[in-house]
């Protein structure tokens, strides 16, 4: 998203929505790292090579959702 010139009015309301989107990346990041965490901690998990493979792999796709939230909320200020 681009907000275009900054002296144009509305850019400054554009431009705070940066701020949405760096705290809507912390949803998708927050359940990256609990299923990190629960793919090396839970003795269930750890013990299922096939449950901690998926475990892994949503937690990557949570790091690529909650990464590309970010940048995409940094995008206006560039």
């Amino acid at each position: 998203m681009f907000c275009g010139d900054p002296s144009r009015p509305g850019y400054a309301s554009c431009a705070e929505q940066e701020g949405l989107f760096a705290i809507a990346s912390l949803i998708p990041a927050m359940l990256a790292l609990v299923l990190m965490v629960a793919a090396f901690a839970t003795p269930a998990i750890r013990q299922n090579a096939s449950l901690r493979t998926r475990t892994l792999l949503y937690s990557l796709i949570a790091w690529a959702i909650a990464g590309f939230t970010y940048v995409l909320g940094a995008l206006p200020s560039v």
